[in-house]
């Protein structure tokens, strides 16, 4: 079959773009009664990698594509176990013996799946995995469609890091901490959690990018960004919402470890240089807290709450942090 040939003859089933137009659910005759005719007929396919394996799990046929995706040929992998062509002699974390089991289950798996070609390249496949049957409705292997999706991914992921990343420094943007936020309240409030957060403004901001220009502020900016989000816990995460100012959400904190938190991030903050040069610039940061509160009735106002606690900070002299109290 050429890859101008874009149907089964005998099924009268058009082999389509979509990947699933070779699921063996279309084709179960003839892969029940001629499975090595099937074979032949998707060999020269190479849009899609298409391989069966008994079942249990070894590879019984290898069409083009797939020897194109992983860069093993036929003969490297037939009668070999399925991990030898994802560029694994084992599966040590199961997801080829997780899809394989969902499969016996349910007659099929469909998910996207992280593999790697014979080159050690890694990429991401979508993969369809349908069970094969015979007459008496017997298990007797499977058949696995998979394409590379590695740029379609890539691109995505990349819109998405536009969407809800800060450009500049690559935390949460401020539409997405809202979002994230305004969750995360929901969720508090739901199990009767805990939750705070934290302001963070930069002091004499404003004089930094008089003295040393915008690029030496960005530097700091970004100095600021990295060292609190690698201080603070996975739950926790951390937006820009203006210039020179940051939120920090603290799921599962009440006021006093979210104060805590706070006058620690000051002091590592405080002791943080940057290097733009010619000159090193050290800097500080004023923080206001406020905890979730029966009263508090949605984000704008706990996030208001922290703002008094952080212009109460500035007022008392900067490079503080301070709580809310109602």
């Amino acid at each position: 079959m050429s890859d101008d040939i874009n149907y089964l003859p005998e099924m009268g089933i058009g082999l389509d773009a979509d990947a699933s137009e070779y699921a063996a659910a279309r084709h179960e005759h003839l892969l029940r009664n001629d499975p090595a005719r099937y074979a032949e007929l998707v060999s020269n396919v190479t849009a899609y990698g298409i391989y069966m394996m008994d079942a249990d799990g070894y590879i019984l046929s290898w069409n083009k594509g797939a020897a194109t995706i992983t860069g093993y040929a036929d003969r490297e992998v037939l009668g070999m176990p399925q991990s030898k062509a994802m560029g694994e002699m084992e599966d040590p974390s199961g997801v080829l013996q997780r899809a394989m089991h969902f499969a016996r289950l349910n007659g099929y798996c469909r998910e996207v799946q992280t593999r790697y070609s014979r080159n050690g390249r890694r990429y991401f496949a979508q993969i369809t995995l349908d069970v094969v049957r015979n007459a008496e409705g017997e298990i007797t292997g499977f058949i696995e469609v998979f394409s590379d999706i590695t740029e379609q991914k890539e691109r995505e992921d990349s819109l998405y890091q536009r969407a809800t990343r800060d450009a500049l420094t690559g935390v949460f943007s401020r539409g997405h901490f809202v979002e994230m936020a305004n969750m995360e309240i929901d969720r508090a409030r739901r199990f009767g959690e805990p939750l705070s957060v934290a302001m963070i403004d930069i002091d004499h901001f404003k004089a930094v990018n008089d003295t040393y220009g915008h690029a030496a502020g960005d530097k700091v900016i970004i100095a600021l960004a990295q060292a609190v989000a690698g201080f603070i816990r996975k739950i926790d995460f951390i937006g820009r919402i203006g210039g020179e100012e940051f939120a920090l959400l603290l799921p599962r904190a009440n006021k006093e470890p979210a104060l805590e938190v706070a006058q620690r991030l000051r002091l590592i903050l405080a002791e943080k240089s940057v290097d733009i040069g010619d000159a090193t610039i050290n800097f500080t940061v004023s923080i206001g807290v406020a905890a979730l509160r029966p009263t508090t009735r949605d984000l704008p106002d706990l996030m208001r709450n922290a703002d008094a606690a952080l212009y109460k900070a500035k007022r008392e002299g900067r490079n503080r942090a301070e709580a809310w109290f109602e």
